[in-house]
């Protein structure tokens, strides 16, 4: 097995915890750095520079993925072709705000390239967000203690509506406490320079920004695997419905009969899961585990222990410890792409 040529596309979480249990295999990504999201909303909160939310992560192959020939077993990038024996595919997620109206137009995406644009709103502003999912929650106690007027929608009948009810409204209360305006069960219908049209009615807004409308990379699709929403479909075990020498692994697989949750400790999670069944040509099941969930809000925190609700310092610990152990392994492999 030492001989076969395994690739990985895609160096984020699910990507470097496959790379650490097989070093040998090449890590092919376009970025030399990783974005920790977290920081990306304390960038935002605390006008602090970028990289404060940027860990720098070294790669085999820098270079864009442009296709995959899995006749030939071979990767066209933007640095060449690159043959493999197995393939991890780890391309991430990415948002997509094209199907509802007006979104591209005056909607403002949560990447890498607007966070600058973000911090710079004017001050006294009316920011919409759109999204009650970990990321809406959390941005909207970032922009309400810069002093704005915020507004989080969400489509269902509570916020993270994933995880259990009383979680659920717990953080709806710390939002309201301090401030923000949760709006729920209001479908976006179109978006407009100033306003959000919503099944709920219109929201007057300075700025809309979507925390939502996330999938898996429009090249899933374009390479023809088989896939739900632009996230590829994979057996229990992570390898690929479609060719038995590929694995999916990260926000860009999903169970061909179920629903594997996008977050980075899933992700780590299914990293390990795909290359040891990749390498040792094995079946086992992949069983995602949450084991525990923190949102900082502002200045709160509060988090899911084993179905638990938890707060105060042991949530803010728990946050700072599981950051902590992402740049560990991002240092980890690091020190083996070098050592190599």
């Amino acid at each position: 097995m030492q001989t076969e040529r395994v690739v990985i596309l895609g160096g984020g979480f699910a990507g470097i915890a496959a790379k650490l249990v097989y070093p040998n295999a090449i890590l092919v990504d376009e970025k030399d750095f990783m974005v920790v999201t977290p920081r990306l909303v304390e960038v935002i909160e605390k006008n602090l520079p970028l990289s404060h939310a940027l860990i720098p992560r070294k790669v085999d192959v820098k270079a864009k993925v442009l296709k995959i020939d899995f006749k030939e077993k071979k990767v066209i990038t933007s640095d060449g072709e690159i043959r493999f024996d197995k393939l991890i595919i780890a391309l991430g997620y990415e948002q997509d705000l094209s199907k509802i109206k007006g979104a591209e137009k005056y909607g403002i995406g949560f990447t890498l390239e607007n966070v600058e644009k973000i911090k710079s709103f004017r001050e006294g502003s009316i920011v919409t967000i759109l999204g009650g999912g970990a990321l809406g929650v959390e941005l909207a106690g970032a922009l309400r203690k810069r002093g704005y007027t915020v507004n989080l929608v969400e489509a269902e009948n509570r916020l993270v509506p994933y995880l259990i009810p009383d979680f659920s409204n717990e953080v709806q209360k710390v939002l309201e406490k301090q401030g923000v305006n949760v709006i729920l069960r209001a479908k976006v219908e179109e978006v407009k320079e100033n306003e959000v049209i919503t099944t709920q009615g219109r929201i007057r807004s300075d700025y809309i920004i979507f925390s939502a409308g996330f999938s898996g990379p429009k090249i899933i699709n374009e390479i023809g695997l088989s896939n739900r929403n632009n996230r590829m479909l994979v057996y229990r075990f992570l390898r690929s419905v479609d060719y038995d020498f590929v694995y999916g692994a990260g926000d860009c697989a999903n169970f061909k009969d179920g629903f594997i949750p996008q977050s980075a400790q899933v992700s780590l999670q299914a990293g390990e899961v795909a290359m040891n069944n990749a390498i040792k040509d094995e079946k086992v099941e992949f069983k995602p585990v949450q084991k525990a969930i923190v949102f900082k809000i502002g200045e709160d925190y509060i988090g899911l222990l084993k179905h638990t609700v938890i707060s105060g310092p042991i949530a803010s610990l728990i946050k700072s410890f599981a950051i902590s152990s992402l740049e560990g392994k991002v240092k980890k492999l690091n020190r083996f792409i070098l050592a190599m």
